[in-house]
């Protein structure tokens, strides 16, 4: 490892992520090597404590009547519950038969056995019993939830991990909720039970400081259910000091979340109004206005971030995961919170996103011009300033690479890279100084950001200083004419540089080829729409797609899908103050 490089990464964390990242290290090493320091969590833990009154019945009649997000239709689970009775799992689009699972044991990467952890599987075959009285995929969950009590051992399964456990008992308690009254066997339930107890237990004293940001949001949330569930008191009052604590910083004034990803914003945002929910249930808010606000500026932010098709704009580290969907979130908001009559804004400064939208809502770009991400927590930022998306026609056309996922290979130094993305590279150095699977040390800098629009036209300026050299500043110019030419026009108004590259990432549906007429000018088309992209001052241009080495011309709509998509590459000479770009002109 670099010194030099982990010091300038260091200097921006908070004191208590370093230390308590110690504090954990240590404490998983000592939990591995003695394992009888955590009996009181895994050995057996009867008889289990008693359940809140009426926590059941208030937990039950949230979830179903307000959180539209976890109720998808049984029968769109009918594949997955069939893989559970025959022990195959899907997650981030990677299928695996394990039978019997060794839950100490790590199958895939990290990240795809979390999801194991998680046992969403739990909630979907609940629903399924409650709803349609079908044991058949009840009894094989029954025997994996016996099997992970009886196995998991803490400093060895990824399952005591405190993500995983902050994940997997809310889905246990939302299950058990479903199931406390229709399920006749109350021996498993009280083991189901104990256990759910002994998790929380653990996760009230290991929280994720060492993370902070979406971690610890996931950690309060469950500990606030758990709190309630069980009428623990000290978790309660914890989780809710924290989770208003969080509520105000992790939100910026204009509603966006500050890990500036759609993705992570769309999770914070179901987590909040989940907590929320329960919290007005158990008749344990104030401020209910000032929370409510909030909460719809998030909502709003999401919907800006959204498409037509239900699909994300994939900026960082985001990608269209089934939870993440923006319409059930949108409409659980809706039941929560209220109906939103405001529009959503076509600036977020805070947030640093700025987008215009055609009248008829089929025409939209979305442009990336705020800091990276919040500087004490970048794991999910991209070397992205100035990058942007355009749809066409309602459907996209110019895109963010996206994410394949975090197992630290060449997809994700790829897809943190600027090359990745519709922005210009100087002499090769990226924008900010990002290494490793999440770390980020010295970061670019936004200067400034200026807009203009009206129904036809929009125009955009940004400004940005790379980490490398703070005297080199690069403004972008994006515009709208009101025939529905684009014009992207770039400078180098400061600093040196001797040469640029520009990336523009074509969907997979759009089709590339030369324009005859001019070697430099290239033809995209799709079956909707036609449009030819023209540079100004290029000196060479390169069509790259699905290249591995190294890695360029890749699309990731979702975790562990890749899908080869062409990336058109413009190279110029520049000179101080002169401009460069291309015009992305229509209707030929």
């Amino acid at each position: 490892m670099n010194l030099v490089l982990l010091l300038r990464t260091l200097r921006f964390l908070r004191w208590e992520q370093i230390a308590y990242r110690l504090v954990r290290i240590a404490q998983f090493r000592f939990y591995r090597a003695f394992p009888r320091l955590t009996s009181r969590w895994t050995g057996p833990q009867l008889p289990a404590p008693e359940i809140a009154p009426d926590a059941v019945e208030i937990i039950r009649s949230v979830f179903k009547n307000f959180f539209v997000h976890l109720n998808t239709p049984v029968d769109k689970h009918d594949q997955r519950l069939s893989d559970l009775i025959s022990k195959r799992f899907t997650f981030l689009n990677r299928k695996l038969e394990i039978n019997p699972i060794d839950w100490n044991r790590r199958y895939e990467s990290h990240l795809w056995n979390y999801h194991l952890h998680y046992f969403d599987y739990a909630l979907w075959s609940a629903r399924d019993f409650a709803e349609c009285g079908d044991e058949r995929s009840m009894k094989p969950c029954r025997e994996l939830i016996d099997s992970w009590i009886e196995q998991a051992r803490v400093g060895r399964s990824d399952g005591w991990d405190v993500y995983p456990i902050s994940l997997r008992v809310v889905n246990w308690i939302y299950a058990y909720s479903l199931l406390a009254d229709r399920y006749n066997d109350g021996r498993f339930l009280e083991r189901w039970r104990a256990s759910i107890h002994s998790q929380l237990d653990f996760l009230s004293r290991h929280l994720e400081f060492h993370h902070l940001a979406n971690h610890l949001l996931k950690n309060i949330k469950a500990m606030l259910l758990g709190g309630l569930f069980f009428n623990q008191k000290e978790w309660l009052s914890k989780s809710e000091r924290l989770l208003w604590r969080e509520f105000e910083e992790q939100v910026l004034d204009d509603g966006g979340h500050f890990e500036r990803a759609p993705m992570y914003h769309a999770q914070v945002l179901t987590d909040f109004l989940e907590c929320y929910a329960l919290l007005k249930a158990f008749d344990r808010v104030t401020h209910r206005v000032e929370i409510e606000s909030k909460l719809r500026a998030m909502s709003r932010f999401l919907k800006a971030m959204s498409y037509p098709d239900g699909t994300l704009a994939l900026f960082n580290d985001s990608a269209n995961t089934e939870e993440t969907r923006p319409e059930p979130i949108l409409e659980a908001s809706r039941r929560i919170v209220g109906i939103d009559h405001k529009m959503f804004p076509s600036s977020f400064p805070q947030t640093g996103y700025y987008l215009w939208v055609s009248a008829d809502a089929r025409e939209k770009i979305i442009v990336d011009a705020g800091p990276p991400a919040a500087a004490y927590n970048p794991a999910h930022a991209h070397c992205d300033l100035l990058s942007y998306e355009l749809w066409l026609e309602g459907r996209p056309f110019i895109v963010d690479s996206g994410v394949h996922g975090y197992g630290g290979d060449r997809f994700r130094e790829y897809c943190r890279s600027t090359r990745a993305h519709n922005t210009v590279m100087f002499d090769g150095r990226e924008q900010s100084e990002v290494w490793g699977t999440f770390r980020m040390a010295r970061r670019a800098e936004m200067t400034g950001v200026e807009v203009e629009s009206d129904e036809q036209t929009w125009s955009f300026r940004g400004k940005y200083r790379p980490f490398y050299n703070p005297r080199l500043v690069h403004q972008r110019h994006i515009h709208r004419e009101c025939g529905g030419d684009w014009h992207i026009e770039d400078r180098m108004v400061s600093g040196f540089a001797e040469r640029a590259t520009s990336f523009i990432h074509l969907h997979p549906d759009v089709r590339v080829e030369l324009d005859g007429h001019n070697g430099l000018a290239v033809e995209c088309s799709t079956d909707q729409t036609k449009v030819r992209i023209e540079p100004f001052v290029a000196e060479s241009l390169k069509i790259i797609g699905g290249d591995e080495s190294p890695v360029q011309g890749w699309y990731f709509p979702d975790f562990g899908l890749a899908q080869p998509s062409k990336a058109i590459c413009f190279e110029y000479r520049v000179r101080r103050g002169e401009p460069f770009g291309y015009r992305i002109k229509r209707d030929l």
